[in-house]
């Protein structure tokens, strides 16, 4: 049985590139009389990202980099890759009313004190349930109006949870809070479920040379690996060990 991995801490991506996107199956033409020419097809496919890495890595931080590598065994099993948009939302388009020092430092529990660690809470988008239900494999879905939940346009990516392994990019604006998104959806959503600014896919090596560890004496050089998704059923089924 597979594995499904957890992102190691600390380790962070300084360059994303998408290699895949909608493809089509099934396309077909049909003719008005006026000769107009309508085409319909299905979308599907799997999300496919190029991730590179700081050179500069060294230490505790490129071991960590170097046991991902390995532990991912050129495929055979999967990591929970976190997405932060880096060209997200800002904070007034999130409903988040915070300064830079109030997000950057946190927020202390409701008495004014920090927990045990002297640390505050995370600073976190907020979350925003889903309005109405669609079943695994739809494209249209419906947010409530809290938040950011009406405020999304084309290009804009979020995922869902609890439970739910999958990034989704608007693709068009329906109406206030209801989207046509991609991929299709990779499980049931409900109005017990929240949509996120922060979604999680599980994601496999594409092959045995998708990754590279190289180093020279001082420092971990050209860092990359090609991931694939794996989609949420597949990894409940299979990434279990």
């Amino acid at each position: 049985m597979a594995r499904l991995l957890s992102w190691p801490n600390g380790l962070r991506t300084n360059m994303r590139e998408p290699l895949s996107g909608p493809r089509t199956i099934g396309a077909s033409q049909t003719q008005s009389i006026s000769g107009f020419l309508q085409t319909t097809a299905s979308p599907f496919g799997l999300w496919r990202w190029r991730f590179g890495f700081p050179s500069l890595m060294r230490g505790q931080i490129f071991r960590r980099y170097r046991g991902l590598v390995t532990a991912l065994h050129g495929g055979a099993n999967a990591v929970a890759v976190p997405f932060c948009d880096w060209d997200g939302l800002t904070r007034s388009q999130m409903g988040v009313a915070a300064t830079d020092q109030e997000w950057r430092d946190g927020q202390p529990w409701a008495n004014g004190q920090p927990w045990s660690n002297g640390q505050n809470w995370g600073s976190t988008p907020p979350v925003v349930a889903v309005s109405a239900a669609m079943s695994k494999g739809g494209t249209v879905v419906s947010l409530d109006s809290a938040f950011w939940g009406h405020g999304l346009d084309i290009g804009d990516m979020f995922g869902f949870f609890p439970f739910h392994l999958g990034k989704y990019m608007v693709t068009e604006v329906l109406a206030p809070g209801r989207y046509r998104v991609w991929p299709p959806l990779r499980k049931d959503i409900s109005p017990d479920d929240f949509a996120t600014l922060r979604p999680v896919i599980a994601m496999r090596l594409e092959g045995e040379e998708a990754a590279t560890a190289a180093r020279d004496a001082a420092f971990g050089i050209n860092l990359s690996m090609t991931l694939v998704e794996v989609l949420d059923y597949d990894v409940r089924k299979y990434f279990a060990d």
